[in-house]
């Protein structure tokens, strides 16, 4: 053999092996840290594999699905431009449109949306031009909102004491000057709580006095009016940032505790006809007016509009038994083929608020509001901004003097917040 050819031939055989030998690496790690919940690090391995790979449109779908699960937005539409033309991921068109508009993107977004429509030509065509059509709606509908934004409402990010790179969600305002909250670690969620001194949110520090069979799975949860009783979601698996957004359904069942002289009570499960087999129950809000307790929370149970719903029943206050009523679906008016999440209610009022990305929103998950008028739900209302962004909006509460509130949103503040990939809770003021 010609030694040069020779030398050539190893020289190429070297590269093979060198280059090999990382993208192997690179998707086995990937594999792991996804098993592990891990999508973050798993996307930036799976990036990394399908550059190397000259720019390989599976495996850089594979990190643009991973990065739009952790919400990472930017680097989401990034790896899925690749794919847009590529058969075998009929969905990553829309995909990508919708991490434009969550970029707050709405003019491109708008029509890759559009392209998406006029392109897809899947099994279920009718049902994906609806959803784009959907979409395109709520790309108008934001930059309408954004020109007449409510300049008598202001919002701001709690402290970094309050806020950090896990996800803060779930407000609880037992009072104008204590706040509780959930926090998503690595391991678990945990209920957290806040005292607020000369107009500064404290330190927070964990809730525990809470059972220790509460906080092994605990999620998220709202106590009653008086105090006296505490509903929480126990779930399957926490919601850490690591892992996508706080309101990641898993498999969950709803409880309550009891307040007493001695401390909390054991937990009690709420009755099968709330917890249904083989369905999930989570996001409990509970209300009181007219000598009636009412229970909300979402569920997936058959039946349903498609993904989670918003349920409602009720009880008398003058029993002692949790024996509420059997839950009512809200209606195809409130509840969409998405996933309808935390509601609060204002009964002096009968205001639900409740968040949705299935009616037009501006991003992703946004805050409604529809009254209950007679026996039905108005059609709901986006609350527009501030209260929505580009990113997640959710878990919106009234503080209990009604002047002011909180949500949790992974939206970003500038030059303090520029990842969207964790939630945090912001505070509402009325001027």
């Amino acid at each position: 053999m010609n030694k040069n050819i020779f030398v050539i031939s190893l020289f190429c055989f070297a590269s093979f092996w060198a280059t090999a030998q990382p993208l192997a690496t690179l998707l086995k790690n990937a594999e792991r840290e996804a098993n592990a919940g891990h999508f973050f690090a798993a996307a930036e391995l799976w990036e990394r594999a399908g550059r190397l790979k000259n720019s390989d449109p599976a495996l850089l779908h594979q990190a643009a699905e991973a990065y739009a699960r952790v919400r990472d937005y930017l680097r989401a539409a990034d790896c899925f431009r690749p794919a847009l033309t590529d058969g075998r991921f009929p969905l990553a068109p829309l995909r990508f449109a919708r991490a434009l508009k969550q970029q707050g993107r709405y003019e491109e977004a708008a029509q890759a949306f559009e392209t998406f429509a006029q392109q897809y030509n899947g099994d279920l065509k009718a049902v994906m031009i609806s959803v784009a059509e959907n979409e395109i709606a709520g790309c108008n509908l934001a930059q309408q909102l954004l020109e007449n934004q409510d300049t008598n409402v202001l919002i701001q990010p709690l402290r970094d004491s309050v806020n950090t790179p896990e996800n803060e969600f779930a407000s609880i305002a037992f009072a104008d000057q204590l706040l509780y909250f959930s926090l998503a670690s690595a391991d678990r969620s945990r209920l957290m709580r806040s005292r607020r001194k000369e107009a500064i949110w404290g330190q927070p520090e964990e809730a525990k006095s809470l059972p220790e069979a509460v906080s092994a799975k605990f999620r998220s949860g709202c106590f009653s009016a008086d105090g006296s009783r505490f509903y929480y979601a126990q779930c399957e698996g926490s919601c850490p940032a690591s892992s996508g957004g706080s309101a990641a359904t898993a498999p969950c069942v709803l409880f309550c505790l009891r307040r007493t002289e001695e401390g909390w009570s054991a937990p009690e499960r709420l009755r099968a006809y709330i917890n249904l087999e083989e369905s999930t129950a989570m996001f409990p809000h509970v209300a009181q007016a007219e000598g009636l307790e009412y229970l909300f929370f979402s569920s997936d149970r058959a039946g349903g509009s498609g993904g989670l719903d918003l349920y409602v029943c009720e009880r008398g206050l003058e029993s002692e038994e949790l024996d509420f009523s059997f839950p009512q679906n809200l209606g195809r008016r409130v509840n969409t083929g998405a996933d309808e999440v935390s509601p609060f209610f204002q009964a002096d009022v009968k205001m639900l608020w409740f968040s949705t990305l299935g009616h037009p929103s501006m991003g992703g998950l946004d805050i409604f509001k529809t009254e209950k008028e007679g026996g039905t739900w108005s059609k709901p209302l986006n609350a527009g901004v501030p209260f929505n962004s580009p990113a997640d909006d959710y878990f919106f509460v009234l503080k209990r003097s009604g002047v002011g509130g909180f949500l949790s949103s992974n939206r970003q503040v500038g030059e303090t917040k520029t990842s969207t990939s964790d939630d945090d809770i912001f505070e509402l003021k009325w001027e």
